[in-house]
C-alpha cells in the first residue's frame, strides 16, 4: 500500500533543506560509524519536498555542509513516462512505480540507458527491494537541474534521477569514494 509523503509537509516548510539534512547527517554519520559505511560523504532526498524544489543533497560530514543540492525526480507511480509528480507516494512493493523511504548503499556503478548510474541496495524493510525492483541513482534528460517550483518535476519509475548535468557532477564525486550511504527521508 502506498503512503504519502505529504503528510510530513508542514513540518517540511517550517525547516529549511539544510537544517533537515543536517538534523538527519548526524545520525546517519553515526549508523555508518558503526556499520562501517563511508564516513567522509552521504547523499540525502528530502521527499517531503515538493519535487519542483531542491531535495537532493550531497553532504559533506567534515564541513558539515551541502556540497551539492539539486532537484530530483521520485517514483510517479504512473504507468506511463514523463508524468509529473510534485509530492511522493511511497512504496517498496514491485511494479508500484513509487520511491521507497530509508537507508541504501550506493552500489556499483554502470553506464546503461539512461547513461551513467548507481545501483542501489536498500538496508531497512522499507527499501529492501531496491535491487530486484530495479531502482538505481541515475540521471535523464527530462529531468531539471534547476528549481522549478510551483512546477513539479518529471516523475521516473521509482529511481531517484537528476538531471544529466547534475549525475554528471556527482558521478564526479561517486568515483572517488566507496560504501556512501544514500538516505531518502520525509
Amino acid at each position: 500500500m502506498a503512503q504519502s509523503a505529504f503528510h510530513n509537509l508542514s513540518s517540511s516548510l517550517k525547516m529549511s533543506l539544510r537544517s533537515r539534512v543536517a538534523a538527519r547527517a548526524e545520525e546517519v554519520l553515526e549508523f555508518c560509524r558503526k556499520e562501517g559505511y563511508n564516513t567522509d560523504i552521504a547523499l540525502f532526498i528530502d521527499l517531503a519536498r515538493h519535487s519542483g524544489r531542491r531535495r537532493f543533497v550531497v553532504w559533506s560530514f567534515a564541513e558539515k555542509k551541502a556540497i551539492l543540492c539539486c532537484p530530483v525526480s521520485h517514483g510517479s507511480g504512473s504507468q506511463m513516462s514523463h508524468t509529473r509528480s510534485a509530492y511522493a507516494r511511497l512504496s517498496n512493493l514491485d511494479g508500484s512505480h513509487l520511491s521507497s523511504l530509508g537507508k541504501a548503499l550506493v552500489a556499483e556503478r554502470y553506464e546503461g540507458r539512461y547513461g551513467i548510474a548507481y545501483r542501489l541496495d536498500g538496508l531497512d524493510d522499507t527499501n529492501s527491494s531496491l535491487r530486484s525492483r530495479c531502482v538505481v541513482l541515475h540521471g535523464w534528460k527530462y529531468t531539471t537541474s534547476y528549481p522549478i517550483f510551483p512546477r513539479a518535476s518529471v516523475g521516473s519509475f521509482g529511481c531517484p534521477v537528476l538531471s544529466r548535468r547534475m549525475m554528471a557532477r556527482v558521478d564526479d564525486i561517486l568515483k572517488n569514494e566507496s560504501r556512501v550511504i544514500l538516505d531518502i527521508f520525509v
